[in-house]
């Protein structure tokens, strides 16, 4: 049975960082744990929730954020989008005197515990102390089932009904009722890990920048724009929000370059339609090139990287085939390396992963364009794409980029 949480009853949140935060050196890790408590507070202050104060436990393994009982929900909901936290509990903090402890654990106790429940206390402690874990499990019990005769409880330790969790770390105790842990754990995302994210509609793009985000990568959305259709603008913006949540950003811009002109002078140009896909993606490549030099003032300095969302799963109106041999002349227009973090997902994985990011995400038809039979041949592809001369209209799409505020 799953215990009843007294939110209102409490005044903290005890932050568990990422197990992978405790294998870098104490100089890294405490420099992450910054980032966190850094992001957590910008997160916070986005959704308008006031906190008293923030601090490390004193062997920085633990972080505490103090809150008003009525703003401990919406904090938790709040909590569960932010990189780097592993899990986290709504908890009471007293001394770690074992009088102290028992008589907070007679007040939770009073909250959650009903006729006939069967209990057990989990106790863990770190630091020196005149009393072992197994004394409080033993004093502590025997104080609850003295206290509630009336409910006729029993000790459970193996399946229990209701648990009791109880940390003594230094000279600190605390009490709480539930361990809550977050979907996606990773890094803390920091600023100067800075990833150039393309998405031209395919949720798989938004997957791409999402896993790097989860990797501590602060990320720069390029959407391209590949139809005419008004829908797409209002829902991939729509898809933008529900990723942008989880970042510690106050505020997310997506930048928008419209391609619809180009694309429909190369249909117009070529007879033969099999390496339009091949070259849209050359476009982009350019285009993002482009970007990274001459846009320095919009905060793409320092960039380390391109995203890509390809996923060899046959779910892209654009043949696999193409996606993949296209990424390598990347090399044409830029030195930055493109990560594919989708590119071994089966389709079933990429919409699990799409469906715990938010539900809200949905699918577009995202290019109006559509070509058939789409071949890739590099030698082909390089001297086709130089004969077309694109760049003059390459430079007159970003010169009427769009920015497009989220929040």
């Amino acid at each position: 049975m799953k215990n009843q949480t007294p939110l209102e009853f409490y005044n903290l949140i005890k932050i568990n960082p990422s197990p992978e935060i405790w294998l870098k050196s104490r100089k890294v890790k405490i420099r992450m744990l910054k980032i966190l408590i850094s992001n957590i507070k910008i997160s916070l202050a986005r959704s308008r929730i006031p906190f008293h104060k923030f601090q490390l436990t004193k062997d920085s393994a633990r972080i505490l954020f103090f809150f008003n009982n009525k703003d401990i929900s919406n904090a938790i909901q709040e909590l569960k989008k932010v990189f780097g936290i592993y899990s986290f509990n709504p908890a009471l903090r007293t001394s770690n005197r074992i009088k102290n402890i028992v008589e907070k654990l007679i007040l939770v106790g009073e909250k959650i515990l009903q006729k006939g429940d069967t209990f057990a206390l989990r106790v863990k402690r770190s630091g020196k102390h005149e009393y072992t874990s197994q004394d409080i499990a033993e004093k502590g019990g025997q104080a609850i089932i003295d206290n509630f005769k009336n409910l006729n409880l029993k000790v459970n330790l193996s399946n229990p009904m209701k648990k009791i969790y109880i940390e003594v770390r230094g000279e600190f105790s605390y009490i709480y009722t539930e361990i809550i842990k977050t979907e996606w754990g990773g890094l803390p995302i920091e600023k100067n890990k800075k990833i150039l994210v393309p998405d031209i509609g395919r949720l798989s793009d938004l997957l791409a920048g999402f896993l790097l985000m989860r990797r501590g990568c602060k990320i720069y959305p390029i959407l391209f724009q590949l139809t005419k259709d008004n829908y797409f603008l209002e829902a991939q913006s729509s898809n933008w929000k529900e990723l942008a949540n989880y970042s510690p950003k106050r505020n997310f811009i997506i930048r928008k370059v419209n391609l619809i002109k180009i694309i429909e002078k190369i249909e117009n140009v070529l007879k033969e339609k099999k390496y339009i896909c091949a070259i849209c993606r050359l476009i982009r490549f350019e285009s993002l090139s482009i970007i990274l030099k001459d846009f320095d003032s919009e905060g793409f300095n320092r960039i380390k990287a391109i995203s890509d969302g390809v996923s060899l799963n046959n779910t892209s109106l654009c043949p696999d085939e193409v996606d993949l041999e296209s990424i390598a002349l990347n090399y044409l227009f830029s030195k930055y390396p493109v990560f594919t973090p989708t590119i071994g997902f089966e389709s079933k994985k990429v919409k699990e992963l799409i469906s715990k990011i938010s539900r809200d995400l949905v699918n577009i038809d995202y290019c109006q364009f559509k070509p058939k039979n789409q071949e890739i041949s590099i030698e082909e592809l390089k001297t086709l794409y130089k004969s077309l001369n694109l760049h003059d209209l390459i430079l007159e799409s970003l010169n009427n980029i769009e920015e497009i505020k989220i929040f």
